[in-house]
């Protein structure tokens, strides 16, 4: 029952928790201005299962103290208790870590950030939670061996997803493409916007999205076209009428390059053209012509440049460029 030496006393227990909170967030901010790396990271993570922790302190001392008769815990639930806010301090403590640890520019550490995270939470929750059921003296044995049959059960009905998982840290570890690269890939050409543990999302050329599941990229040729340059090789094939003076064929295409570069910034003066003639085809003489785009984003720019100018060139030299024909020849039998 509530008496006027209780209240007091719960008064001061309350004013002595409350002076603990304004005094954690003075010397965090203090830390925060003066420390630096990885300290800084673990007064950040500690702040705010520290002052958790402080006000269900305070609460249970006012509460118990001010009614005794109707609040009482039993050890193991303090203890409990304990192990819960302890296992989010280490969650937050070893996640900021993680964060700080790989926020370093290069490519292949940002990538390690979400798998490294996974696995941190996947471990720290799992030890955290046994923990709890073995200090409530919860038999765990049964829930091990339930679990077991769970997961084999789920693990079969869950085939794709898992895969996906799977074929996400593959990409991640491995590290094919990152964000903002050009890529080639399941007869899909476009840009990487975003890398993510189940799919992959591509921003195709027509600008629509392509939601793409992890398992069939990990499974599939990819072409990278950002890596290793950010120029690109264009070939292509042109084909010319038989009577046609080759040389002239390849001064012509080698003119039509020239031109194109004047005229658009897409082309890259990076890569040398080349101009091969490569077979005789069944109606015309196939020349390859080699040339550079600036960057994958700009290859159609690149071609469409280059191609104008060569039909421009080739009607001003008259070298044609022929259309498939066949020659049929009809055999009359004379009686």
């Amino acid at each position: 029952m509530l008496t006027s030496d209780t209240a007091i006393q719960s008064i001061i227990i309350f004013l002595i928790g409350f002076t603990v909170i304004c005094a954690a967030y003075a010397a965090k901010r203090i830390l925060i201005q003066r420390t630096k790396g990885n300290a800084k990271a673990v007064v950040k993570a500690l702040y705010a299962p520290i002052m958790v922790c402080v006000g269900l302190l305070t609460a249970y001392a006012v509460i118990s103290t001010a009614f005794p008769e109707y609040i009482s815990l039993e050890d193991r639930y303090f203890s409990a208790i304990g192990i819960l806010l302890g296992t989010w301090a280490v969650y937050r403590t070893v996640l900021y870590l993680i964060e700080h640890a790989f926020s370093s520019r290069k490519d292949k550490n940002r990538r390690a950030v979400p798998v490294a995270k996974f696995a941190a939470e996947i471990l720290i929750l799992a030890t955290g939670i046994f923990m709890i059921l073995a200090t409530l003296k919860i038999d765990i044995t049964p829930l091990l061996a339930s679990a077991g049959v769970v997961g084999i059960a789920a693990a079969l009905a869950a085939q794709d997803f898992l895969g996906n998982i799977f074929g996400g840290i593959v990409l991640y570890t491995d590290g094919p493409f990152t964000e903002g690269d050009w890529v080639y890939l399941s007869n899909t050409y476009g840009r990487v916007l975003h890398v993510g543990l189940r799919s992959t999302r591509i921003m195709t050329e027509d600008s629509q999205m392509m939601i793409i599941p992890n398992s069939m990229i990990s499974n599939n040729i990819i072409m990278n076209y950002s890596k290793p340059a950010e120029a690109l090789l264009i070939r292509e094939n042109v084909g010319v009428a038989y009577d046609s003076d080759v040389m002239l064929v390849k001064q012509s295409l080698h003119d039509a390059v020239a031109s194109a570069a004047e005229k658009s910034s897409a082309l890259s003066a990076e890569i040398e053209t080349e101009v091969d003639f490569m077979e005789f085809g069944d109606s015309a003489l196939i020349f390859e012509l080699t040339f550079g785009a600036a960057s994958t984003h700009v290859r159609r720019d690149a071609a469409d440049a280059v191609n104008t100018e060569v039909i421009r060139i080739f009607r001003e030299r008259g070298i044609e460029i022929p259309f498939p024909q066949r020659v049929i020849t009809i055999n009359k039998d004379t009686e």
